[in-house]
């Protein structure tokens, strides 16, 4: 992310998109942040670990599953990915 704020960089965000489909692919778990937005307020940072399950380009979001919980994660939301 640029100098610590919660942009990312198309660099970046061409990098998570690899992990996240190599994850699809190869069954491994990431570590995914996103921002979750509120009214009126700037948003929290939700992290959640798994593997990804679906990559739906259309609606651009990816359905994230672990052994308890499923999440479907918008593309632009995500912040950081790491293996």
């Amino acid at each position: 992310m640029a100098n610590g704020d919660l942009e990312v960089t198309d660099k970046e965000r061409e990098a998570f998109m690899y992990m996240l489909r190599d994850s699809g692919r190869e069954n491994y778990p990431l570590n995914v942040s996103w921002c979750v937005s509120f009214e009126g307020e700037r948003g929290n940072t939700c992290s959640m670990w798994g593997v990804v399950k679906w990559v739906d380009p259309k609606a651009r979001r990816v359905q994230l599953a672990n052994q308890t919980i499923s999440q479907w994660i918008e593309m632009e939301k995500i912040l950081n990915v790491h293996a």
